[in-house]
């Protein structure tokens, strides 16, 4: 992607919590927010469900009751912008176990694919196992992933959050204003996550966030009742590429 192309929405501190601006600004990370488009999808571009990249379906992967995982999300990392120590080429996918509570009872798989053809001849171009899942999965529709590079301040769902506000009381408006502002919904890749419960004690080692998946209405996305979705991996493994120990989480109301 050529530099100048990229257009970052820059997050402005409203003027309800502009006393709080430095304190603020400290937080601020990047994210590649996500919108999603209804239409089938290549095998190698970034997408909600349909076939993932295969070159082999032996490649395909088995959850520990040895069926077919349930395939989420594809990534191809070149759509995204201003990651750090994200590789900046090749593809991630997502994967969870294969029962009806979207992969709750067993271990989710991220494959990193560094390098990948596109000759659809020499590929998979069917989903050869969606048919056995298709009533497990959190969304409607396949759907084509679009980015925008965003600045965003800590989710309040966050337990950091309190500590960087830690001594500071909010007036009455700020605190009815709080979900506006700093509430983190929406599907991303980078940047803080929203949690709809609360957050889980992993989250100090698995430090940073890969991708949230949130409720939207174009491809239906929606875990159980209004929930989301958050994959984590530690600072550490993901310098080093290493995308085999990741956590994954979903939670609803």
């Amino acid at each position: 992607m050529i530099l100048e192309e990229i257009r970052m929405l820059k997050y402005e501190v409203s003027e309800l919590f502009r006393e709080y601006e430095k304190i603020i600004k400290t937080s601020i990370r990047k994210s590649n927010e996500i919108t999603f488009t209804k239409e089938d999808t290549k095998p190698w571009e970034s997408k909600l469900g349909g076939c993932p990249y295969l070159e082999n379906i032996e490649d395909y992967p088995l959850g520990k009751n040895n069926k077919p995982m349930i395939f989420l999300a594809q990534i191809n990392l070149a759509d995204l912008v201003e990651l750090k120590n994200m590789p900046e080429n090749g593809l991630l996918q997502f994967y969870i176990h294969n029962d009806e509570c979207y992969g709750y009872e067993g271990p989710c798989k991220v494959k990193y694919i560094e390098k990948y053809i596109t000759d659809v001849n020499q590929l998979v171009c069917k989903n050869p196992y969606e048919e056995d899942y298709k009533e497990f999965l959190p969304f409607d529709k396949e759907g084509k992933m679009n980015f925008q590079l965003r600045e965003m301040p800590i989710s309040c769902s966050c337990e950091k959050f309190n500590e960087l506000f830690k001594g500071i009381s909010f007036n009455e408006e700020q605190k009815e204003k709080i979900w506006h502002e700093f509430d983190g919904s929406g599907s991303r890749f980078g940047g803080y996550p929203y949690f709809i419960q609360s957050e889980p004690a992993y989250c100090d080692e698995y430090n940073i966030l890969l991708l949230q998946l949130d409720v939207e209405d174009e491809c239906g996305i929606m875990f159980g009742d209004t929930g989301n979705c958050n994959f984590f991996i530690k600072e550490e493994d993901l310098k080093n590429r290493d995308f085999s120990n990741v956590a994954y989480d979903w939670q609803c109301c």
